[in-house]
């Protein structure tokens, strides 16, 4: 055991010196001197992207859903006016219709009546015209009272009265095709509604109209807007949508109408977006997840969020100041971000600057000199 001992000795003598001339070592070292320390540069300075803090309302996101409708104001719903039997059906749904163009012929009695009423009051006209020319001309020569010729002026006047209601019935009726109905279409469009089949019996008290055509170039999206989000909502709020036909296709709109109304069952409120839609990809009843953006009331200072540097579970940036180094590293907290731009919540106050490029080359240069 005393050998043992003995050999420890000159180990711990060995391992004292040499912690001695590390001590001696480094209590030798000298200090850097201060103002040897990294600073910013004019030279520098030039080539970074400067940021410059400002106030701004703080940019909220809603994710609400809904469905594609027609543009009601661009839609014709149309109800012959007369009662028939469909014989023809010229269009199915789907289909892209001209202005007047024939979508449907129904066989109906009363369209002979139009076209009768037409003729007979066609010929009654003529005659109280010849009646009229008659008393006129015994009236001049004297065989006849102005009375009489007055009252065959008048009984003409309402030959034509009654003749150019007959035709104009029959116009709007869709003209002189003796027994039958012609069905056209109002408006250029497609049909998004056909109920019309052959054989059909239609009377013109039937509740569903027998086509609906609509302009599709221009839709409206249906949103639903809980009670939780109806203070967020606001007309003319940007709005923008996907569909799940085209996931990747981004369709935006205003918001031009909100419905002060919850519907009992949902307890939903509607806003009605309208929707440019060339290409005709967005079609009534598609489901859509829409996004609207607004401005809230509270307002917070904001800078582009390429300025931020996070270290250690915590953001800072980079602020330009008057003395050196020229810049200070700063701790901020950050209250949101949205698309690219962050809402400070503290630690920077409007109109300072901040570095945006090279941030953390320069963030790690001054964290080594602190």
């Amino acid at each position: 055991m005393q050998n043992i001992k003995k050999l420890y000795i000159p180990a711990a003598v060995f391992i004292i010196s040499i912690q001695g001339i590390i001590l001696t070592g480094c209590g030798s070292k000298t200090v850097p001197d201060k103002a040897a320390q990294w600073a910013l540069s004019d030279s520098l300075l030039r080539t970074l992207v400067v940021d410059t803090a400002v106030t701004a309302s703080v940019d909220n996101e809603i994710m609400l859903t809904g469905k594609i409708s027609e543009n009601e104001d661009k839609t014709a719903r149309i109800f012959p006016m007369v009662s028939g039997i469909v014989t023809e059906v010229k269009v199915h749904s789907g289909d892209f219709v001209k202005k007047g163009q024939v979508l449907a012929v129904i066989k109906s009695p009363e369209m002979a009546g139009f076209t009768a009423d037409q003729r007979i009051t066609a010929s009654d006209m003529a005659t109280a015209k010849r009646n009229m020319e008659v008393a006129e001309s015994f009236y001049k020569s004297g065989l006849n009272s102005r009375k009489d010729y007055e009252e065959a002026k008048s009984n003409y006047d309402k030959a034509v009265a009654a003749y150019n209601k007959s035709s104009a019935v029959l116009e709007i009726n869709g003209g002189a095709h003796q027994t039958s109905y012609m069905v056209k279409a109002p408006v250029p469009g497609f049909v998004i509604n056909k109920r019309a089949a052959e054989s059909m019996q239609w009377r013109p008290d039937n509740s569903d109209p027998i086509f609906v055509v609509a302009d599709l170039n221009n839709v409206w999206a249906m949103i639903n807007v809980f009670e939780s989000d109806i203070s967020g909502i606001r007309e003319g709020d940007q709005v923008q949508m996907s569909t799940l036909s085209y996931p990747d296709k981004t369709f935006t709109g205003k918001i031009d109408k909100i419905y002060n109304v919850l519907d009992p069952e949902t307890k939903v409120m509607k806003a009605r977006v309208v929707v440019d839609n060339p290409g005709f990809f967005l079609k009534p009843e598609m489901f859509v997840r829409a996004k609207a953006k607004r401005h809230v009331d509270s307002n917070l200072v904001s800078i582009p969020s390429r300025g931020i540097i996070f270290d250690h579970d915590k953001y800072y940036v980079l602020v330009l100041t008057n003395a050196k180094p020229g810049v200070a590293i700063r701790e901020i907290h950050v209250a949101k971000t949205v698309e690219g731009r962050t809402y400070i919540a503290s630690g920077l106050k409007e109109g300072e600057h901040i570095i945006a490029s090279r941030q953390v080359f320069i963030y790690d240069t001054l964290s080594d000199q602190q």
